[in-house]
Order: structure tokens, then sequence, then C-alpha cells
């Protein structure tokens, strides 16, 4: 098992960990919301965001300096036809998550900043933030299947 480490770039490696995180994190701030503890809640979520943005940036500007990925994908055992769709599908779910990740994050800021309290109560909030937190996940997770299949062989 620790041969992916080896066949992987550091940065893929630390970026695949920072991800696999990253549902856990959520959960623990959206329990701060479910217990109330709405400021908690929005500054981990400021920081989570922010965190998530800094890190799509720094692995976009490294994939394209060293490799990208057709020339992860030389060496994988998996069908190349494969891992186009499948790296086409996880980029749309990643896309479309984090683009409402902000959006979520642009109205609450506007909530909060209002002391709209009747906001954060709605379910509109609730419904969004429900879907975002599944998207998340199972994009966390085909992210971290698309590190196995580049990289263990």
């Amino acid at each position: 098992m620790t041969e992916i480490f080896n066949n992987a770039p550091r940065y893929m490696t630390i970026f695949s960990f920072f991800s696999s995180l990253l549902p856990f994190f959520l959960w623990l701030s959206i329990y701060q919301a479910k217990k109330k503890n709405i400021k908690i809640h929005f500054i981990s979520q400021s920081v989570l965001l922010g965190l998530t943005l800094l890190s799509v940036v720094y692995f976009e500007i490294m994939v394209r300096m060293y490799g990208g990925f057709l020339e992860f994908s030389e060496n994988s055992l998996v069908p190349y036809g494969f891992l186009i769709a499948y790296l086409f599908l996880h980029i749309i779910i990643a896309s479309s998550s984090l683009g409402g990740w902000i959006y979520l994050y642009i109205t609450s800021l506007k909530a909060y900043t209002r002391n709209n309290e009747e906001y954060f109560k709605s379910n509109k909030h609730k419904r969004i933030g429900i879907a975002i937190f599944i998207a998340l996940s199972v994009n966390s997770i085909m992210g971290l299947l698309l590190y196995v299949f580049l990289f263990w062989y």
C-alpha cells in the first residue's frame, strides 16, 4: 500500500489528504449549526472554504507545472477512456459543489451581516447546505479513487 505514496507527487498526496478530511470538518461545522452556535459555524465555514479555495488553486498550478493528467495516466493500470470519463464527472461535481458552496457562503454572509436569523432557520439554507455537503463528500471520495487509479501500480 505504501507504494502509492512513492508514485504520486507530494502535492497530490497532501491535497488528497486534505480532501479526505474535508467532509469530517464540514460535518463538525454543520454540527455547530445544529447546536445553534451560528457564529462558530460561520467562522468554520469561512476557514474551510478559504482553505479549500487556496488548496484548489495550488493544486491546479502544480498539476500544470508538473505533468498534468496525461502524464499521470500513462502508468495507470486503469484504461485511459475510463479515466477521462471519470475525471470529467469528477470535475463537473467538483465545480458545481464548490460553486454552490460559494453561493451559499455569500448569501449567508449577507444574512449574517444584516442579523437576519430567519434566513438561517429557513429550509432553503438547510437543503442547500445538505446538498453541498453530500456533493463535497462524494467529490472527496471520487478524488481519492482517482488518486488510487492514477498512482497505485
